[in-house]
């Protein structure tokens, strides 16, 4: 027997779960990390190794001045390290240490644990439906709404 669900409804569950989801992911990388927005720059740096620190900026999301802060810190606790490039010295470029890559790997696999757990009791099936209805939404939002969302999203995949 199928139920109706009301447009209200739908999202209404499907704002408490983000919100509920983001909440939960913030407390738990929390743990993982030293201060907020560590974990995402590590991540950023670990698939983008070398790159200056304007575009780590601009693949962050954030204004260039702001970046240099955090990188500061990073590099102070010995998770990044930072050089002048030699064909252009203005550019300064940024890649994990070794220590910094342990640190991924260790939230990467906090964040895996965290889905598995999230996702032990949803099948294959449901999962597919779920994401094909995301898409269809994001398809919605992008013909109606393009302007006003973030660059980040590539088919309703954020990075």
């Amino acid at each position: 027997m199928d139920v109706e669900i009301t447009d209200d409804q739908f999202f209404k569950q499907l704002y408490c779960v983000i919100g509920e989801l983001h909440q939960i992911a913030q407390t738990q990388l929390a743990k993982q990390a030293t201060f907020r927005g560590q974990g995402r720059l590590i991540f950023l740096l670990a698939n983008n190794e070398g790159v200056s620190q304007r575009e780590l900026a601009t693949l962050a999301r954030v204004k260039p001045g702001s970046i240099s802060e955090v990188l500061e810190r990073l590099e102070k606790d010995q998770l990044v390290e930072r050089w002048r490039d030699q064909q252009d010295r203005r550019i300064v470029r940024v890649k994990l240490t070794a220590k910094g890559q342990q640190m991924h790997l260790k939230n990467l696999r906090a964040r895996q644990e965290f889905e598995r757990q999230l996702l032990r009791n949803v099948s294959a099936t449901e999962r597919a439906a779920f994401v094909q209805v995301l898409q269809k939404i994001h398809r919605e939002m992008t013909t109606h709404y393009g302007e006003l969302m973030p660059k980040h999203c590539k088919d309703g995949e954020k990075d």
